[in-house]
């Protein structure tokens, strides 16, 4: 009595040709060896059957998944020739350039990921509006067109590159222009940059606005900051150990530096450091220090605080004017916590100022510091790069584009300001509560609260005052 197997279409070939093959081997069994193999059993050859015709399943699958189409069932015999195909349509396929959209916007890269482009740019749309001055000239409300930035960004091997200019103010500037290089030093991952980027000094004045909880960054990180400004053309090396970096930079002028005066000179440093370090907790330390020689005659030595937000230029810490400036010193000191959902944070600054006036040679300070605190109801955590030791991008764990409810963040921050030193200097404070809906990792609605005071010794509106000013914002970054 014989047990027959009924098999697949495609895998009756196989099977007349293995019972060929077993029954030519069972001929010869008489005359071979007694150290041959033996003839395959019934039971081994329907294995063997089945398992010939899962292979060409398996080929056939792969070859759908590289073609993109659906090819007819090939004949069991032809095997070797399906797996020829397949193996050269994968091999083609790796050596083809990589698109990918993780970061909000195409990032093209070559098949070795050595050479990478990709687009970036940013909206931010704002509204603002002040109450209870006692000063009609600063209860101002309107819109605006915050920032419209564009830009891109690529790499080719260790050299990478950045180019984005910024129309804001009414006016177009050149934001990071810059190149890096990739290198060791002392045996540690560091990077060179060369041109104009970013200053790394502060928390909030090393990172990005997109970035950063409030729709402004701190006192601290506008205010603690060498006559050039935020961005300066120059070097900057910075390098990188677990939980911690160091930087050191010497600069020039911003590039939109209009060539009719000397540039100041600026060498800074910068240093943070994480003692906890782990997926549900971080502690953040760092500190920062520059020394800044001034060119005679420039603008910009001291900057008013736009103590109520960006849109309402009438409600500032006026500085008050102080001429023939030489020379600064600054320090300031910054820490963080991150925890679970929640997130605080605090930083001091001062800066001293020396130079020559009418009245003779004068040394003076002023400083600024600020506390923070945030708390994620819903959808996110707080970003925070510890490569850097800057605030990093939120990650929405259900987008609104999906379907999702996006995340939500509780915030609040206070901040104070003292030019009381200066010879017409102003001090101020302000206390902002807020919300931010991030609708998914690249777009989020703001809300800002500012309840501020001002107490000016120079400028159109002297002496103290207070009011409470709404801000909200729009914001698109890719």
């Amino acid at each position: 009595m014989h047990t027959f197997h009924v098999l697949p279409r495609a895998a009756l070939p196989v099977a007349l040709g293995l019972l060929l093959a077993s029954g030519h081997a069972g001929a010869q069994a008489v005359s071979s060896p007694a150290n041959a193999p033996a003839p395959l059993g019934q039971a081994e050859l329907s294995a063997l059957v089945q398992q010939q015709a899962l292979q060409i399943q398996q080929l056939e699958a792969r070859l759908r998944a590289v073609e993109g189409g659906t090819p007819a069932a090939a004949p069991a015999v032809q095997a070797p020739v399906l797996e020829q195909r397949v193996a050269a349509v994968e091999a083609a396929q790796s050596k083809a350039p990589k698109v990918s959209w993780s970061k909000g916007a195409p990032e093209f890269s070559s098949a070795d990921g050595d050479i990478t482009f990709r687009p970036r740019g940013r909206l931010f749309v704002d509204q603002s509006s002040t109450s209870g001055s006692d000063h009609a000239g600063r209860n101002l409300s309107g819109t605006e067109i915050r920032s419209v930035r564009l830009g891109a960004e690529g790499r080719y091997g260790i050299l990478g590159w950045a180019v984005e200019g910024d129309f804001a103010d009414n006016e177009v500037a050149w934001k990071s222009v810059y190149a890096t290089v990739d290198h060791s030093l002392f045996g540690r991952p560091a990077d060179l940059t060369i041109g104009n980027r970013l200053n790394d000094r502060g928390l909030d004045g090393s990172s990005s606005t997109s970035n950063t909880p409030f729709q402004d960054r701190n006192v601290v990180g506008t205010l603690m900051l060498p006559q050039r400004g935020l961005f300066g053309v120059g070097l900057t090396e910075r390098v990188y150990g677990k939980g911690w970096h160091a930087s050191v930079s010497v600069a020039g002028n911003d590039l939109n530096n209009s060539g009719s005066s000397n540039d100041s000179l600026t060498w800074a440093t910068r240093v943070h450091w994480n003692p906890l370090l782990t997926k549900d907790a971080t502690v953040h330390l760092a500190g920062w220090a520059f020394h800044e020689e001034i060119s005679a005659g420039a603008s910009g030595v001291l900057r008013s605080a736009a103590i109520s937000g960006h849109y309402n230029d009438e409600i500032k810490i006026a500085p008050g004017t102080l001429l023939g400036a030489e020379r600064s010193n600054a320090w300031g000191l910054e820490a963080a916590g991150y925890f679970g959902r929640f997130w605080t944070s605090g930083e001091w600054g001062t800066r001293n100022l020396r130079g020559i006036d009418a009245s003779g040679r004068y040394d003076l300070d002023h400083e600024a510091w600020s506390v923070g605190a945030g708390w994620f109801v819903a959808g996110a955590r707080p970003a925070y790069s510890a490569k850097a030791g800057t605030w990093g991008k939120v990650k929405v764990d259900e987008p609104v584009t999906a379907g999702g409810h996006g995340a939500f963040e509780l915030k609040a921050r206070y901040e104070d300001v003292d030019y009381a030193e200066l010879p017409t200097g102003g001090t101020g404070r302000a206390w902002t509560l807020g919300g931010n809906w991030y609708l998914n990792d690249y777009s989020r609605v703001m809300l800002d609260v500012v309840r501020w005071k001002t107490d000016n010794r120079s400028g159109a509106y002297v002496g103290p005052d207070q009011g409470t000013t709404f801000n909200t914002r729009l914001q698109l970054v890719f």
